[in-house]
């Protein structure tokens, strides 16, 4: 019998330094998002403690132009002005499960199409076409405006919250996905 030949491993230490390797090129991009949502992270909690200051003063809440930048550069200017423009209009509804305090939002887009609100849970999901398009699939946005103005009103404690039995909740995620021709 002949020896069997030499398996080579799966990376090596010149494949893992290689820029034309396409797993690095994806790693970078993670890597880049990473950095991006923790910039985002930070915006937003610099954003709650001025909320919050301002609420104990009993002060309006003065969005500070240096937050609007830095949530203007990581989302884009249109769909930060498009998130306000939600958020400001009242289409952000909070809905929380009454027995497990769960939670999600329920999100009417700007769009005169838009007849039923999005689910959105503002760090993970949206079940609008926009997050599985530019988010999920191209991986070109950190989030749609449907989460961003749910962040928003949430940092901001601006939403309408609508308090329901925890299987309406429940019944209400799984409308959101047979109603989608996805």
């Amino acid at each position: 019998m002949g020896a069997a030949p030499a398996r080579r491993r799966a990376t090596s230490t010149s494949e893992a330094e290689d820029d034309s390797n396409p797993k690095r090129w994806r790693d970078a991009s993670n890597d880049a998002r990473h950095r991006g949502a923790a910039i985002a992270e930070a915006a937003f909690d610099a954003l709650a403690r001025r909320a919050r200051v301002a609420r104990d003063a009993n002060r309006a809440i003065d969005v500070p132009d240096d937050a609007l930048e830095a949530l203007a550069w990581l989302y884009g200017a249109k769909h930060l002005q498009k998130a306000l423009e939600v958020m400001q209009a009242g289409r952000v509804r909070r809905v929380v499960a009454e027995r497990s305090g769960r939670s999600m939002y329920a999100v009417h887009g700007s769009g005169a199409h838009e007849r039923a609100p999005y689910l959105c849970f503002p760090a993970h999901f949206c079940s609008c076409r926009s997050f599985f398009w530019e988010c999920v699939n191209r991986g070109e946005a950190l989030a749609c405006k449907h989460q961003l103005a749910a962040k928003l009103a949430s940092v901001l404690r601006c939403a309408k919250t609508t308090t329901v039995d925890d299987v309406l909740l429940g019944n209400m995620m799984m409308k959101s996905f047979e109603d989608d021709p996805m």
